[in-house]
């Protein structure tokens, strides 16, 4: 009977420690996180606030946690919270004075609650609430809001519930409102009494987008000044020419008018845009629609506009003229079919300062002086659209581009670039090759290129064996040769950075690079990131750069094992070293080097992916227990030491001696 009771007591016993170390036991699960000025409970199944939460907490992050209803004692404890996140707690029902002790909150979050009561009060206390979420709450109309206690609200969140209409929006404290967020709700129409609350406020922004409107009154947002508006896809039932009827009179700095992917097609006729003369806008947004019949006129009431967003509009030429478009300063025509850059007519838009003509479906001709007219462009993008520049590139295409500032050639073609390629293009600061192979017959295809700041060459095929490549790049801050094979695995020539200065950020990552010269990087002065991740390095060494105090070492995923401790040592509080996936052994030959790690954690960058080959187990979890020959010359030098003593020791004994004795004889 005592054996069993023996067995029963060491059974549970073990039971007992098996669910109070399992982190799938529910209250053994990890403790709250302390986060900047307060803590993180998120997704640990709590039904009340923690006995852990100090009272002074200013941040609460609480969500995914279960509190099916708040009362005015829940929060009682936490007088100091300014940030409370309770998104997806189910919660069902607010009752009165629940911040009733929390005069400072100013951040509300209850995303996903299912709302089915919230009292008058429930609000009460804080003293300026500015932002409450309700989104995805069920609440079915702004009429269920209560909105005394909320008279400095600037942010109301409200998408994704199930509204049916602005009923309500009149009770609202609207002259603080700055964003009132409706998308994805089932408001089907807008009279003009329902946004009368807000003719006397400036500046909000109110998106609309993915409701399924009907009816929008004609002149419904006249006299309403917005920040912007949005109503992108909203016409799946609605006749685009009736919503810019509603719009008329409105005046907003941005509108959205595009579709989603998965709203059915609308074809916008010229003659409906006729209704943006009596609109005034400043950024507008079209992306994924169809224009029907475009043509000089189609335009002709957008004068004034700044920014226009053509994004996969379905469009292959713009070779029209039109005067509408001249006070143009950015224009994107991604994803478009376009089969020349000059089938843009850039005539159209002499103050255009951005364009962008990313992603063209087809291979995109790039003849010369095409964008002659546009003096004053600082950044064209051009990548991912298999640039073909007829004929050696790019003094020619790019003709007048002289204030030129980011040029993006990513993602393009084979190109064979001329002597001085970018001698039209001398203010250029970022250029960006990436994915581009290219061929020149000059050694210095950059070197008018002096104000450049950033270049990135990654897998363009770069070879490395020019070394006056980079001549005239004085000032180079930032440097991307990723993916460019290094003939021979060793990066030897130590004349390449020369050129660069000041440089401060060099990538030299999925190179094939096996080793690299000593004194390779001693003449960057200014180098403060260095990635040589993704090579076939089997040494970290660090002696070769100019200093090691404000350094980024990224030398993660190469070959490295062993880690001589002396190549780390003298890195400076504010450096750091990645050596994750690399296959480190954890044995006592790198018994110093991880020894250094536990005592400078700080410097170690992604420190949990840095583990032992054979066993996986994190690096700073690793448990060594060496045992160290005592070194020759150290032995040699105990053994002269005791040698010496003994000997000394002798001579005192012996010298005692005879002394002792010719006393004996007096």
């Amino acid at each position: 009977m005592e054996k069993h009771f023996v067995s029963y007591v060491l059974c549970y016993t073990i039971l007992f420690h098996f669910l109070l170390h399992n982190e799938a036991t529910p209250w053994a699960r990890r403790r709250c996180q302390q986060i900047a000025n307060g803590y993180d409970c998120s997704d640990m199944g709590l039904q009340v606030i923690p006995d852990e939460i100090p009272t002074s907490v200013e941040n609460l992050k609480f969500s995914f946690n279960y509190l099916p209803s708040l009362y005015n004692f829940t929060f009682q404890r936490l007088k100091s919270l300014n940030y409370l996140d309770l998104t997806r707690c189910g919660i069902t029902f607010m009752y009165e004075d629940i911040f009733k002790y929390q005069a400072d909150l100013a951040v509300l979050i209850l995303i996903g609650n299912p709302l089915v009561f919230i009292a008058e009060r429930a609000f009460s206390g804080p003293l300026s609430l500015k932002y409450l979420s309700l989104a995805q709450s069920k609440i079915q109309s702004l009429s269920d809001i209560p909105t005394d206690n909320l008279p400095y609200l600037e942010v109301l969140d409200l998408g994704g519930s199930e509204i049916r209409s602005l009923d309500g929006l009149s009770s609202f404290h609207c002259q603080n409102l700055r964003s009132l967020q409706l998308d994805m709700n089932s408001i089907d129409r807008i009279s003009a009494d329902d946004l009368a609350p807000l003719h006397n406020v400036h500046g909000i922004s109110i998106s609309f987008k993915g409701n399924d409107f009907v009816y929008i009154e004609p002149g419904a947002f006249q006299s309403l000044n917005l920040s912007s508006l949005d109503f992108s896809g909203c016409l799946s039932k609605m006749n685009f020419s009736s919503l810019l009827k509603g719009l008329e009179g409105l005046e907003a700095n941005r509108l959205n008018l595009g579709l989603y992917e998965t709203d059915p097609t609308v074809h916008i006729p010229s003659a409906a845009l006729q209704s943006f003369c009596k609109i005034v806008v400043t950024d507008l947004d079209f992306q994924l629609q169809h224009f029907l019949d475009l043509n000089n006129s189609t335009f002709h009431c957008l004068d004034g506009l700044k920014t226009l967003d053509l994004t996969r509009a379905h469009l292959d030429s713009m070779q029209f003229n039109t005067t509408g478009l001249s006070t143009l300063s950015h224009l994107v025509l991604d994803e478009n079919h376009f089969k020349d850059v000059c089938h843009i007519n850039t005539r159209n838009f002499p103050l255009l300062t951005h364009l962008s003509v990313s992603g063209n479906s087809k291979k995109l001709n790039f003849s010369s002086r095409c964008l002659e007219s546009l003096r004053v462009l600082e950044e064209l993008d051009l990548s991912l659209s298999l640039i073909n520049p007829r004929g050696p590139c790019c003094n020619d295409q790019l003709f007048g581009l002289s204030e030129l500032k980011l040029l993006n050639l990513s993602y393009g073609s084979q190109m064979f670039l001329s002597s001085q390629p970018f001698g039209a293009t001398p203010q250029l600061e970022h250029l960006d090759f990436s994915h581009s192979n290219y061929t020149s017959n000059d050694s210095s295809p950059f070197i008018n290129l002096q104000n450049l700041k950033t270049l990135n060459l990654s897998w363009s095929n770069t070879s490395l064996t020019n070394v006056h490549i980079f001549k005239g790049l004085k000032n180079l801050q930032l440097l991307n040769l990723k993916g460019n094979t290094i003939q021979g695995g060793v990066l030897t020539q130590t004349e390449l950075f020369k050129y660069v200065p000041l440089l401060e950020t060099l990538v030299l990552s999925s190179c094939k690079i096996t080793a690299f010269e000593e004194h390779l990087f001693k003449g960057l002065t200014h180098l403060r990131q260095v990635d040589l991740s993704e090579n076939k390095l089997v040494k970290l060494s660090t002696s070769g750069f100019y200093s090691l105090d404000f350094l980024q070492l990224n030398f993660a995923s190469n070959a490295i094992v062993t880690v001589d401790v002396g190549s780390v040592t003298d890195l400076g509080k504010d450096s750091t070293v990645d050596l994750s996936y690399n296959p480190l052994i954890c044995n006592c030959s790198n018994f110093e080097f991880i020894s250094w790690v536990k005592k400078n954690k700080m410097k170690v960058k992604h420190l949990m992916e840095t583990v032992c080959n054979a066993t996986g187990t994190r690096i700073i979890d690793a448990e060594l227990h060496c045992e160290f020959p005592v070194a020759v010359g150290v032995l040699v030098c105990i053994i002269i030491v005791v040698a010496i003593v003994i000997t000394f020791s002798i001579f005192c004994i012996v010298r005692k001696i005879r002394k002792y004795s010719s006393y004996s004889q007096l």
